[in-house]
């Protein structure tokens, strides 16, 4: 068992790994696509649904496309001058056809430390994080304006439930290839057991006829190189040296009575 949860540790870790990966890319991919100069237009709540509003929303849009089941937001904010988190553009910046989420508006409750890390280089959270839209893990990447000047950071959510569906499919997996194997094992185990169980048995049968003074004996015929055929082998040579010893007594035996 000990096997069993070292090697299900050891690919979970491996998928969470792998989503790191993917979140880092993802997040790198888009926000290269993400016009940074528009991005210097949306800066009050008034901004919101302005036109740099909309091309930066729209490109958002575009960029998540179909892939809604994987990638669960994708979001643009910016730190104020009090280190505070404030989202720019949110592609579901709506809900039922209302403002939800302003340009401008507080993140309440934001990963900071992950998101100051997301402002200087592509990154990923390290842990899984919550908030009041649920649990995530997150990429984050810069977004830089004609002058190279970083104006904001993108957000590529993953949903962790996504993140937890691929980790117990795969302990199902390892459990369902653990248990196929033993069963495997011991299927071979015991066919080889009762092969060498019968041969032996046919050969100490022989032994004991042998010691009875029986010789007139059939050894079983052993197929398997194994020491079972080694010992069987010495069998033979053991009964053809007292057939051998029989008849020289029994031939001084009839000399004699002459």
């Amino acid at each position: 068992m000990s096997t069993f949860a070292f090697t299900v540790h050891e690919a979970k870790t491996a998928i969470t790994d792998q989503m790191k990966e993917e979140l880092i890319l993802t997040a790198k991919i888009m926000s290269s696509q993400i016009d940074g100069d528009l991005l210097s237009q949306i800066n009050v709540k008034e901004d919101t649904e302005n036109e740099a509003f909309m091309q930066v929303y729209q490109k958002l849009d575009e960029l998540r496309g179909d892939n809604t089941d994987i990638i669960t937001y994708v979001y643009i904010m910016r730190l104020d001058g009090e280190g505070n988190a404030r989202f720019i553009v949110d592609v579901d910046y709506l809900e039922d056809g209302i403002i939800d989420v302003y340009a401008d508006q507080l993140y309440e409750d934001a990963p900071i430390e992950d998101i100051n890390m997301g402002m200087l280089e592509p990154s990923v959270s390290e842990e899984p994080y919550t908030d009041e839209w649920g649990t995530f893990m997150t990429g984050y990447s810069p977004i830089y304006d004609s002058n190279g000047n970083i104006v904001g950071v993108l957000g590529v959510d993953f949903d962790i439930a996504t993140v937890k569906e691929k980790q117990d499919f795969l302990s199902s997996l390892v459990y369902y290839i653990l248990i196929g194997s033993i069963l495997a094992a011991s299927s071979v185990i015991m066919y080889f057991s009762r092969t060498i169980i019968k041969d032996l048995n046919s050969i100490t049968k022989v032994a004991r006829s042998i010691s009875n003074g029986e010789l007139n004996v059939d050894l079983p015929t052993i197929k398997s190189k194994s020491e079972i055929y080694e010992l069987n082998e010495g069998m033979k040579s053991v009964l053809a040296v007292v057939e051998f010893l029989t008849d020289e007594v029994n031939e001084n035996s009839k000399e004699g009575d002459q």
